[in-house]
């Protein structure tokens, strides 16, 4: 009981079927300057609070975090699994871990070990996928200050999120390393449908879902989501989600007019101030000078000194209440 009370949610979000069609057409509509959907004068993108409600991770929604060293990431690993010669479930490059390896493992673990495995298999193949079939060193490290701190994972998901739709849209090409079932529910949330599904909170777990999909959907191939989501200019567009409520909203931190955010293996921003209206708030054109500018990756030389800078940023928070 204790494994679904603290990650039952997301069991449920592995267990959503993504229309790969609906995803791709998605990317279409990135606009990588300013980091949200834009479909024609709409801008839209997945926020922090949105992402909060949908995992239901507990805790602070707004404490950072902050990768593990990767020399502890094993060896903190290790601990926690209690598998003692867990260097030799990584792959050749040492990148990651070979999940075939650690399903055996899982078969002869019970109790807190198995379900500490599953958890490990949630972030590393869910929420922060890398290779297929590797559960990456990153995910990992995620996993281990997780269960070390309970710090929320929300703007972490969010970050690669932001990061993996920039590379694809730019690039035209590659997967999408990042928690698709996440973003299909978020997108899906602003799609108005004849069946009222959306307003239960656990609509993505049950039948509802499937119906909309085969009966109001159909078999679309890309472009004919490309089609619909360009339909969202009409009223088949949803402002704000149906399982939406009151809550506060974080604008901005430090002295920047936006929010940075950290993932498992970059820094990257996103403006809450220019999507507010998704969350209930009044809509205005806030000032996004150098949002696309700001991004890094951890392996950069500067990357550390910019952590220590969101660390402080982030003891300056504005929210507002929506």
């Amino acid at each position: 009981m204790h494994f679904f009370r603290k990650y039952g949610r997301l069991v449920e979000i592995a267990r959503v079927e993504v229309l790969c069609p609906a995803m791709r057409a998605l990317v279409h509509f990135w606009d990588p300057d300013y980091q949200c959907f834009s479909f024609g004068s709409l801008d839209i993108c997945p926020t922090m609070e949105e992402y909060g409600m949908l995992t239901e991770f507990p805790n602070n929604l707004y404490r950072i975090y902050l990768p593990l060293r990767s020399d502890k990431i094993i060896p903190e690993l290790s601990k926690l699994l209690r598998i003692s010669n867990l260097e030799t479930f990584l792959e050749k490059n040492a990148t990651g871990l070979n999940w075939r390896m650690l399903e055996i493992e899982l078969e002869k673990k019970s109790g807190l070990e198995k379900d500490r495995l599953i958890a490990l298999g949630i972030f590393g193949l869910v929420l922060f996928p890398s290779q297929t079939g590797v559960v990456s060193l990153e995910a990992a490290a995620a996993y281990v200050e997780y269960e070390n701190t309970q710090i929320y994972l929300v703007a972490a998901i969010l970050a690669e999120t932001i990061l993996t739709l920039n590379h694809c849209e730019r690039t035209g090409k590659g997967a999408m390393r990042c928690c698709t079932q996440l973003l299909y529910i978020w997108m899906v949330s602003h799609i108005k449908t004849k069946k009222l599904v959306f307003n239960n909170f656990w609509w993505f777990t049950q039948r509802p879902l499937k119906l909309v999909e085969e009966e109001e959907w159909g078999d679309l191939d890309n472009q004919g989501w490309v089609d619909k989501l360009e339909g969202l200019l009409n009223s088949d567009f949803k402002w704000r989600a149906p399982w939406i409520t009151t809550m506060k909203v974080l604008m901005s931190c430090g002295q920047r007019r936006w929010v940075s955010l950290v993932g498992i293996t970059c820094y990257v921003s996103y403006t809450p101030a220019l999507v507010v209206r998704q969350l209930g708030g009044m809509q205005f054109v806030p000032r996004t000078m150098r949002i696309a500018q700001f991004f890094g990756l951890f392996k950069d030389p500067i990357a550390q000194e910019v952590l220590e800078i969101i660390k402080q940023d982030y003891k300056h928070l504005v929210l507002v209440e929506i």
